[in-house]
């Protein structure tokens, strides 16, 4: 008996069969397999080429956010050990459909440091297709714009000819990201500034708001995002201030018969020119010059806006507003007519023995402005008359009237000069003594008494002849 055990390999074998039956009961009675579901997020893309090569990228939204989830076979005493990163999604775009949809797989990347084993083809999942989304590569050139914040220092100002290098800058881009690129350029700090500034700037994109967009680079393979240039260098001059007035040269042209020019008015104000400190020391005023203030024919005001910027010399700018409003002023003269009372007409060139009378006012036609005019007195004329060449009797006589630069003398009318001799008085001799020496006329005044009163006479001629006792004004309106 003890040999038929011994030496019976069927037996033996029967019985090795049946002892791993039996441990294989008992290990699946004490560690059973049972079912794990996890999340699997890993995605691998398999023919990137096909897409990346016909100028588009891919997204696949949904899946690349929440992922999948999966049931995974394992014994129960290794289910704690199976994580979602053990796994990944395979998408293999070269068998994208026509509507964008391709069949996923789920790969096990093995347990690692985490000791357990699966059935690769036993594992399970819901989502077994996807809708891959294909969208555009655009490339955009961009001009690089230069924004500064703060104030230089006092009296310095920002130059308008600033620099920067490159340019301009290309990006590329998935279509949804270019279209919330407005425009891309350089911000640089100039508070206190007292100097040419220059150095490097990291290039800032701003979106259609103008605000900064912040884009994660990261997120975008180097085929759908890529800028030519992320530091930008720059040059920002500085240049001076000067407070300098305006300086005009006489109008051109005349105006209209009948109107004059009385001044200006406005352009008094000073402005503000900016350039370098060395052109700016010669200046004291911008001058405007006679052909910008034209005056030709005019008969009223003549309004005039004033570019300043069109005056300044090169390399000067003009940072107040430029545009200065001037007004030349016309105004309409008028005619008055003026009676000078003969007192105030002047004679020069008496004879001796001769007594002279005006009779009666001079009548004076003048031109200038209404106001003027109305200052002016009979006091302020110079009116004057000469004696000469004059016969006994009544002589028409030019009188000369100086009314000064402000007045056109339009008509003087003659004045009437009656020439009279100075009767000569009778002496008589051997009449009782006069304590004076002189003989006594027949109203007992003496002859040297009746003299005296004659040349009196003669002598204050200029003023016995005056009958009028006023002078009056008259305004006559211009022809």
């Amino acid at each position: 008996m003890k040999e038929k055990l011994t030496n019976n390999w069927g037996l033996k074998l029967i019985s090795v069969c049946l002892a791993m039956l039996m441990w294989l009961v008992v290990i699946n009675e004490s560690n059973p397999i049972e079912r794990r579901s996890v999340t699997v997020t890993n995605i691998k893309y398999l023919n990137e080429d096909v897409v990346i090569d016909s100028g588009k990228t891919y997204t696949v939204g949904e899946l690349e956010n929440r992922g999948i989830s999966i049931s995974v076979p394992v014994r129960k005493q290794d289910a704690r050990k199976i994580r979602g990163d053990d796994f990944q999604i395979v998408i293999d775009l070269a068998k994208i459909g026509p509507y964008g949809t391709v069949e996923i797989d789920v790969e096990w990347l093995g347990s690692g440091d985490r000791e357990y084993e699966i059935t690769e083809s036993e594992i399970t999942w819901r989502t077994t297709t996807v809708t891959v989304t294909l969208e555009d590569i655009i490339e955009r050139t961009y001009p690089v714009q230069l924004k500064t914040t703060g104030q230089p220092a006092e009296e310095y100002i920002l130059g308008e000819e600033s620099v920067v290098s490159p340019r301009s800058v290309t990006i590329k881009a998935p279509q949804s990201v270019m279209e919330r690129i407005r425009s891309a350029g350089i911000e640089v700090n100039v508070n206190g500034l007292n100097s040419e500034a220059s150095g490097e700037a990291a290039l800032i994109l701003y979106d259609v708001a103008g605000e900064e967009l912040v884009l994660d680079y990261e997120e975008f393979a180097e085929f759908e995002f890529s800028i030519s240039q992320q530091k930008i260098a720059y040059t920002i001059p500085l240049l001076k201030t000067k407070e300098v007035r305006l300086s005009f040269a006489p109008p051109e042209g005349t105006v209209a018969e009948g109107y004059r020019y009385t001044g200006r008015q406005g352009g008094n104000q000073t402005v503000h020119i900016a350039g370098l400190r060395g052109v700016l020391a010669d200046i004291d005023a911008i001058e405007i010059p006679s052909e910008a203030l034209n005056l030709e024919g005019a008969k009223e005001n003549v309004e005039l806006e004033l570019d300043i910027s069109r005056y300044v010399p090169e390399g000067v700018t003009v940072e107040s507003d430029n545009i200065v409003k001037v007004t030349l002023v016309v105004e309409p003269l008028i005619r008055q007519t003026r009676e000078l009372l003969p007192e105030k007409i002047r004679m020069e060139g008496r004879q001796e023995g001769w007594n002279y009378t005006i009779r009666g006012s001079v009548l004076v036609v003048l031109e200038g402005l209404e106001e003027d005019l109305n200052a002016l007195t009979d006091d302020m004329l110079d009116a004057w008359l000469s004696l000469e060449g004059l016969e006994e009797g009544e002589n028409q006589v030019e009188v000369q009237v100086t009314a000064g630069n402000a007045f056109t003398l339009v008509q003087v009318e003659n004045a009437v000069v009656t020439m009279e001799e100075i009767p000569q008085p009778e002496s008589v001799a051997g009449t009782g003594g006069n304590p004076s020496g002189g003989t006594s006329g027949t109203n007992g005044t003496s002859a040297s008494d009746a003299t005296s009163a004659v040349g009196t006479s003669s002598a204050s001629g200029e003023a016995s002849g005056a009958t009028t006792s006023a002078a009056g004004t008259t305004a006559v309106p211009e022809e």
